[in-house]
């Protein structure tokens, strides 16, 4: 009972690739309010050391998406003038989901630390980043040029 996936159709390829795109961007900008809601109503407590690690850490895990998304973006080859985009994105689509779950894990790292530290900047530049590397690894942006 080895059973393939269901595979999306391929002319719908592009338009799933852009669905995921934007729930995984609409869901970092809902954890983000979510988070920032709850800073406002509980407050937990962590030592300066422990703190100051936690507020490493989310920088170090950000640095690490920045470098990471972008390596995994010149991975994935520009579609050839007048090649059929879906079938080119049935290729690249997997590739593409990486590139979006790695933006997506490194703002939810820093949100999360954010809220845990009590560090609303911290908060804010996780969504940022996170964000930011979706927007310019966007479907349209992939199927143009690097």
């Amino acid at each position: 009972m080895n059973e393939q996936p269901p595979r999306p159709e391929r002319e719908k390829v592009g338009t799933v690739a852009r669905i995921i795109h934007g729930a995984i961007a609409g869901g970092l900008a809902l954890v983000f309010a979510v988070f920032l809601y709850l800073r406002s109503q509980a407050v937990i407590e962590f030592p300066a050391e422990r703190a100051r690690g936690l507020r490493l850490a989310a920088y170090l895990v950000l640095g690490a998406a920045i470098l990471a998304a972008q390596l995994l973006r010149g991975r994935i080859t520009q579609p050839r003038h007048g090649a059929d985009l879906s079938d080119w994105w049935t290729g690249s689509l997997p590739k593409a989901v990486v590139i979006w779950a790695v933006a997506e894990a490194g703002g939810l790292t820093s949100i999360v630390l954010g809220w845990l530290i009590a560090d609303t900047s911290l908060l804010a530049l996780g969504v940022a980043v996170g964000l930011a590397l979706l927007f310019v690894s966007r479907p349209s942006r992939l199927e143009s040029s690097h």
